[in-house]
């Protein structure tokens, strides 16, 4: 690992941000506070015009030899804002958009079928990508800074705990990372809800920081009468 860099401070907070969006959009692998709990990642622009996966070695790489993951599983987007559903995604329903205008930037990762600017080997099998508005402001900042999605997933071993905070992380893990940001403990302290959003249909594939009754009450707000259903 290149260097470690800890948030607490405001002045080497901003040098880390810095220095971490140069790294990423070089192709470099970062460990990351989200304010679910800490994920490894690479910013989307340094391997998005690729056809075909970045070569043995590289960042994005790295990702799945690190949680010991198949590279047939796909990683999660780390977006800006609500817009990007409709960059990245396409065939958008006005469901995604009430979820993500109640709950971004916060713990909801919506999945939507890919646009093409989603690369093949970062879709989904169905072809689809699942996006993220992260309220962290470290992530905030980073996707500005990069000017790019950043593709995160949980900085773990395939079947372990996620860590909720820098010192959860795994020694292998920290070791395996070109750069880190120490940024305490996270806020929610467990990972995001998700929910997939496609044919007029929203399916909950995983409870995590928000529940089935939070999106139920903001599909109601948005007058949208959509049942949400138990997926896979």
């Amino acid at each position: 690992m290149r260097r470690i860099y800890n948030m607490s401070t405001g002045v080497c907070g901003d040098f880390a941000v810095k220095d971490a969006a140069s790294c990423l959009v070089a192709g470099a692998l970062a460990l990351l506070p989200t304010e679910t709990v800490y994920g490894v990642g690479v910013a989307v622009a340094a391997y998005g015009q690729c056809a075909e996966l970045p070569v043995e070695g590289s960042g994005y790489r790295r990702i799945f030899s690190l949680k010991r993951r198949e590279l047939t599983q796909t990683v999660p987007w780390l977006v800006a804002d609500e817009s990007a559903l409709d960059r990245y995604g396409v065939d958008v329903p006005c469901a995604a958009h009430a979820l993500a205008h109640a709950f971004w930037p916060g713990a909801l990762t919506i999945v939507v079928k890919a646009s093409d600017e989603v690369p093949l080997y970062m879709q989904a099998a169905d072809g689809t990508v699942a996006l993220r508005a992260s309220a962290c402001g470290c992530v905030q900042r980073l996707v500005r800074a990069c000017d790019s999605p950043l593709a995160v997933t949980s900085a773990n071993t395939h079947g372990m705990p996620a860590p909720a905070s820098f010192e959860q992380v795994e020694q292998r893990i920290l070791a395996g990372v070109d750069l880190a940001i120490d940024g305490g403990k996270t806020v929610c302290q467990e990972a995001s809800t998700i929910v997939s959003c496609e044919g007029g249909q929203i399916a909950l594939l995983r409870v995590g920081a928000l529940a089935q009754s939070d999106l139920e009450a903001a599909l109601r707000a948005a007058d949208i009468n959509i049942p949400i259903r138990k997926g896979c």
